[in-house]
């Protein structure tokens, strides 16, 4: 079973404007009303992958109902921890003409003590062999410590626990040991705390991290993805496609990586066998997703015409 924690999760509510002027009001057109937050949408990838999925984390007042209605109605079942506080909204315009977008996150509620531990008895029933999915910023009153306390408690288990977080989250986590990990370049350079823009620098600090990761993932490296395991890497790219939105395409990545680690025995989840599809899979999901406008995500069919147009290669590791 695939679960998916989405800490602070958001209403995403889109639309389409002609131009953005300063101090003048901007009509928004083609409204669009999404469940939002990083494995929010990893799950809802995994969804439409034709895997069951159950999304869990933080909801609470009107806001927080909508988007477990919405969920529903892709059919994502959902398990989430009610909050007396509600919870947020992010917006995202974008131009009708250049498809550049304005996006709008604020920072969510403040959640409880008795809040959290009833999310902690949640997790606590999770068994392996499952995948969980931990992705987007933490809520404020949850910090990265109990975060780790739980996600420890599920490790030691044998639950897999693949992390999409800000690095100043993530950083804590790493001793947990998850299956895998996706920042995008930016992220990882933070992550580490140094400057990496190529390939083969990107390579050297994500191998130092191996020891404590099984699989790193680091998109927009060059105009591609690494993927790095403890003995391999590989290096994807997709082919050129008219990009309508950057909103959600890390996410789907995730997502359909999670997907082929479901589809395959848990004793493989380590193999090097799996960077190929991993990586294939996953940009692929990017792709469609990149290519589809607003806060939409790709669509299933879309990954499917793209995967035989990745273009993925193996690079040597000295060392």
């Amino acid at each position: 079973m695939i679960f998916t924690l989405t800490p602070n999760p958001a209403l995403d509510l889109g639309g389409v404007v002609d131009q953005l002027i300063p101090n003048e009001k901007s009509y928004v057109y083609d409204e669009t009303r999404f469940p939002g937050g990083n494995a929010i949408n990893a799950a809802r990838v995994v969804k439409k992958m034709g895997l069951p999925v159950i999304a869990g984390g933080f909801l609470g007042g009107g806001i927080g109902l909508e988007v477990q209605e919405l969920l529903r109605q892709e059919g994502v079942r959902s398990q989430f921890v009610k909050i007396s506080a509600s919870t947020r909204i992010s917006v995202t315009v974008s131009n009708r003409k250049t498809h550049l977008q304005t996006r709008l996150s604020f920072p969510g509620p403040l959640v409880g003590l008795e809040e959290i531990r009833r999310l902690s008895q949640w997790l606590s029933k999770i068994q392996p062999p499952s995948v969980l999915v931990v992705g987007g910023s933490l809520p404020r009153g949850f910090s990265s410590a109990s975060l780790k306390e739980m996600v420890r408690s599920l490790r030691k288990k044998g639950v897999a626990v693949i992390m999409d977080m800000p690095a100043r989250d993530l950083r804590p986590l790493l001793s947990c040991h998850p299956l895998l990990i996706k920042p995008n370049q930016i992220e990882f350079q933070e992550l580490i705390g140094e400057k990496v823009q190529s390939i083969s620098s990107v390579l050297r600090a994500a191998r130092k991290l191996s020891r404590r990761v099984s699989w790193i993932c680091v998109s927009s490296v060059e105009g591609g993805a690494l993927l790095v395991s403890r003995k391999r890497a590989w290096f994807g790219q997709i082919p050129k496609v008219r990009v309508k939105t950057t909103v959600g395409a890390g996410d789907s990545m995730v997502g359909a990586m999670t997907s082929v680690f479901a589809q395959c025995d848990p004793s493989l989840w380590d193999s090097d066998h799996l960077g190929e599809p991993l990586l294939r899979w996953g940009l692929s999901a990017a792709a469609a997703t990149l290519m589809t406008p607003g806060t939409r995500l790709g669509e299933f069919k879309n990954m499917q015409k793209f995967l035989p147009k990745i273009r993925i290669h193996e690079i040597p590791l000295s060392g």
